[in-house]
């Protein structure tokens, strides 16, 4: 590392350092909060998604939902079916679900470089969970609210998708030969370790930054409000709730993500092959957009407008939020004892039509 790449390096770093000798006590504030909000919502609303995409990748199953899908996504997206999976998943799932999808799709040889590039812009979407639970009904008390930022969040994502087959990108080949599935108990295993892995990761990236966003509250609140909600989401939608910001503001929050989603998303991204320059450059155009759509929907919907915005003193109840990660559960289960009970249903067939045999031959 030459000494113009160390200088980058050393200011986060250093800032860091800082924090935690000037302000140690607000710095273990932010990640004690931060600690509620990994177990209260963000582990229940992720974790299964996180097991569902790996073994769907792993067992071959999202080969095979991906043949059936094939002309829309292509005629949608330009894509492959395999990224139908990933899409579906990513706008579902939360955040970094249909990007980490997206790279072990590319990794195995599913998608292209240009593809998993493309794919990495724009499903990287805040999921209904999230949304509906957390924002809508706990932080704005108003679930319809949560619905239509959701859905404003969502048209974002899949307007960027549509827009972006039509952009002239060079085709890059396919990073590996399509690999075989694995026997389904241990797609399993692997996926629920992979996944440990990967919730780790996200949990760590929330608590830094929401420690750091703690102590940015000393500054003054010109400064503070805006720089905490480029830090991190759920704080910075809870921030903007409690100012009673207009809805519109609180969808480009969500869409933009904030930096420590950006973090929990870069390494899958660069796993992609992608540029983090222009994944950031859409984060803001997703933002934008997601802004303008809310705002249309609001003149469509003018009932949403009436939200009862609560104070700063909101309680998360917890796993109240994660219905679509209890379904993502549950689905992982059917088809876990689908393919294992396959081969008995296969037997079952076989022993019924010679039942069937024997009694046309004694009539």
């Amino acid at each position: 590392m030459n000494r113009n790449d160390r200088i980058p390096a050393l200011l986060p770093a250093g800032l860091l350092l800082l924090m935690l000798v000037c302000f140690p006590n607000d710095m273990a504030r932010g990640v004690r909060d931060a600690l509620s909000v990994c177990g209260a919502s963000l582990i229940p609303s992720l974790f299964p998604f996180f097991v569902l995409c790996t073994f769907l990748v792993r067992s071959g199953l999202a080969d095979r939902f991906g043949r059936k899908c094939e002309r829309i996504v292509c005629a949608l997206f330009r894509l492959p079916g395999e990224a139908a999976v990933a899409i579906l998943l990513g706008l579902c799932g939360g955040y970094p679900v249909g990007v980490r999808m997206t790279s072990q799709l590319y990794e195995r040889g599913a998608l292209t470089q240009t593809q998993a590039e493309r794919m990495s812009w724009f499903c990287v979407a805040a999921g209904p969970a999230f949304v509906t639970g957390t924002v809508g009904a706990s932080m704005l008390g108003s679930r319809s609210a949560g619905r239509l930022l959701f859905g404003a969040v969502t048209l974002s994502a899949l307007t960027i998708g549509l827009l972006l087959r039509f952009a002239d990108m060079p085709s890059m080949p396919r990073a590996a030969p399509p690999c075989r599935s694995v026997g389904t108990a241990k797609s399993l295993c692997e996926a629920v370790a992979d996944a440990g892995e990967s919730m780790l990761s996200v949990c760590a990236w929330v608590l830094l930054f929401s420690g750091v966003r703690e102590v940015t509250q000393k500054l003054p609140a010109s400064l503070s409000v805006p720089l905490g909600c480029l830090l991190e989401v759920t704080n910075g939608c809870r921030t903007a709730s409690a100012l009673s910001l207009p809805l519109p503001v609180l969808a480009a929050i969500l869409a933009f993500g904030g930096a420590a989603v950006h973090c929990q998303a870069l390494p899958y991204v660069s796993a992609c092959g992608a540029r983090v320059s222009r994944f950031l450059a859409f984060r803001v155009v997703h933002a934008a957009l997601s802004a303008a759509f809310c705002e249309t929907l609001l003149r469509l919907f003018p009932q949403a407008q009436s939200v009862i915005l609560l104070q700063n003193g909101t309680v998360l109840q917890p796993f109240s939020a994660s219905a679509p990660a209890s379904a993502a559960l549950l689905a992982t289960a059917a088809v876990f004892i689908w393919q294992t009970a396959e081969p008995k249903k296969d037997h079952f067939d076989k022993n019924l039509n010679k039942i069937l045999k024997n009694v046309k031959k004694t009539t």
